[in-house]
Parts: structure tokens; sequence; C-alpha cells
């Protein structure tokens, strides 16, 4: 008896984080998107960011986006959750291909995730070029 009744709170923990999870996507807008991906050794540029609260990006963190998405908004992006951290990235950064769309030929929104080596800028371009984006409102 005791063993089901841990067995149904383990469920019940289970079905609350889901629960959680489902209501904190439904409060964001999903947005279908271009990603991209840059590291430090791309450019003259580096790791330094247009953001003028940050001064370097970091893995993880860091996306540069069209000026539509403010410095500060929070994205989500749920493909890359496990392969850049959590899939939670925070618009730190701006780039001529990201403000022009032109990765997506003007048609999508193109999001540009930094990476901090380029064996894993190599290793993320292997990924679907298009993937969902959850921008907080």
């Amino acid at each position: 008896m005791k063993m089901f009744s841990a067995i149904g709170a383990i469920v019940l923990a289970f079905t609350n984080m889901i629960a959680e999870e489902i209501e904190k996507i439904s409060k964001l807008e999903g947005i279908y998107c271009r990603i991209t991906y840059y590291h430090p050794y791309q450019d003259k540029w580096g790791s330094r960011v247009a953001c003028p609260k940050t001064y370097r990006a970091k893995q993880g963190i860091t996306v540069a986006a069209h000026p539509s998405f403010k410095f500060g908004t929070q994205v989500y992006i749920p493909e890359l959750a496990g392969k850049i951290g959590d899939g939670n990235f925070i618009v730190q950064d701006r780039g001529a291909w990201v403000t022009k769309k032109k990765a997506s030929k003007g048609k999508h929104y193109v999001f540009d995730v930094f990476v901090s080596c380029k064996s894993s800028y190599n290793k993320m371009k292997k990924n679907s070029p298009y993937m969902w984006v959850y921008a907080s409102k």
C-alpha cells in the first residue's frame, strides 16, 4: 500500500511539473524563426555584444535578435534545450544578419545564438535551421 501511495505522489509531482511548464510556455508567443549560430572567433567583435548592460556574450544565455525584440527580452527555444543550456536565452546582441533577416531571405525573424567555440558552432550547425521560438511578452 505504501508503494502505491509513493508512486501516486511521484505521478502527482510529475503532473504538477508538466502543468507548470505548459502554463509557462502558454504565456509566451510562439514564432517560427531561422536559427543561426556565432562564436567569438568569427569577426573583430569577438564575444562583445551590443547591449549596453552586458559586456560579453555567454553560451547558453546570449542571443542576437531583430530590433523588434528589445534587449533583455527572454526567449525560449525548446529544440536547443539540453544542447545549449536549458533553451532559455536573453536578447543581448544585434547584427546585420538578424536585423535584415538575411539568413531567412527576409521571410522570418532570425535568432543568432552565441556558442563559445568553433567546435560547438560546427556541432550546432547540424540542427534544423528553422525552429519555434517563444518570446516573453
